[in-house]
């Protein structure tokens, strides 16, 4: 009977704790949630330097940027491969808009909304026509998460084969030095 009171003190404890960690959690995450709301809202995303925000960048900055379209094939475990008209701006061209130079990080690294990290070298990024922050598909302004849609960014990789390193609901890009 005593080891049963010890074992049931044991699990409350257990819980007890648990359920102090998921407060502490919760409360860390909440202010992080609402920038995820407000980026995926103002369809801006952010650029960072070694973890710190650097600048916002929105739909209207990537216009300025004279945004091309390209075709890629785009792939996924939910859907069948189809040819996509994409247009987006190359990320090495925002970054020299920007005025950031990224080419001495030790690596840049894209995160969507839902948590999905896409690292990157700088090599792959200065190579002309190979990464682009894409806000359009098919002629359509992509829509956002909270839509149902795969925006208001997506990172495409169209020399991808499998487009595995893709990211959507791209929210931001850091680059790191360190």
């Amino acid at each position: 009977m005593k080891n049963t009171k010890n074992a049931n003190k044991a699990v409350y404890l257990t819980l007890g704790l648990l359920l102090i960690a998921v407060s502490v959690l919760a409360a860390l995450n909440r202010g992080d949630a609402g920038l995820k709301r407000a980026l995926e809202e103002n369809r801006e995303f952010l650029i960072l330097t070694d973890g710190e925000p650097a600048v916002t960048v929105g739909l209207s900055d990537l216009l300025d940027l004279q945004p091309r379209e390209f075709s890629a094939v785009m792939s996924s475990s939910m859907t069948s491969p189809r040819e996509v008209i994409f247009k987006g701006v190359e990320l090495r061209l925002i970054l020299a808009g920007l005025d950031i130079d990224a080419a001495d990080a030790a690596y840049i690294v894209v995160t969507g909304l839902d948590g999905y990290v896409t690292p990157l070298t700088p090599e792959e990024v200065y190579k002309p026509e190979n990464v682009f922050m894409c806000f359009e598909t098919d002629g359509e302004i992509m829509k956002t998460l909270g839509e149902g849609g795969f925006g208001p960014f997506m990172l495409v990789l169209p020399n991808e084969r499998f487009a595995q390193r893709w990211c959507k609901y791209a929210e931001t890009v850091d680059i790191r030095f360190k």
